[in-house]
């Protein structure tokens, strides 16, 4: 039985850190789409925005999320915008299971208000606009996250939460 879990979500809804936290606890092995890129490019996610454009950061992306095909027995904690763009999410959908880890705008401000210079869509937004700016993008991402199997709000995430969705696909 593959095994296959994507977990999306904007900036700052904790993917990274619950996908590490649940592999741990699940025996699933665990990546980071942005740390499997900079590891595949040599650089930082922020360089090749910058260098390069946010396309040729997107199909990359959709490239190394293409590779996890060959793996099973895994969470991948994917971009913002990873199902966003090409074919990504039907992708996820088609693949493994799509977990939606689902914040407000207000939730996220807050976690991220501190690391703006290292978030590429962030630079140049003031504080006063934080809150702002991720609601706009969550309303235009919306589409794309509401297509996802399962839908977590961060609020009250705990392991149990992806144990019962483990279990409904053993």
């Amino acid at each position: 039985m593959f095994m296959r879990f994507f977990l999306i979500g904007f900036m700052g809804s904790g993917k990274s850190y619950w996908g590490k936290i649940w592999g741990d606890a699940y025996g699933l092995d665990w990546y980071d789409l942005d740390t499997e890129i900079e590891k595949s490019e040599g650089k930082t996610i922020e360089t090749i925005f910058s260098e390069e454009g946010e396309l040729a950061f997107r199909k990359k992306e959709r490239k190394l999320l293409k590779q996890f095909l060959n793996r099973d027995q895994f969470i991948l904690s994917c971009g913002g915008g990873t199902p966003c763009f090409f074919d990504n999410m039907s992708f996820m959908n088609r693949h493994g299971v799509v977990v939606y880890l689902k914040s407000t705008a207000s939730e996220l401000a807050e976690r991220l208000r501190h690391e703006k210079d290292t978030r590429p869509l962030l630079k140049g937004i003031s504080d006063d606009q934080l809150e702002f700016f991720i609601d706009q993008k969550l309303k235009e991402r919306s589409a794309d996250y509401q297509k996802a199997t399962y839908h977590l709000p961060t609020k009250f995430l705990t392991n149990e939460n992806f144990e019962r969705i483990i279990r409904r696909h053993q």
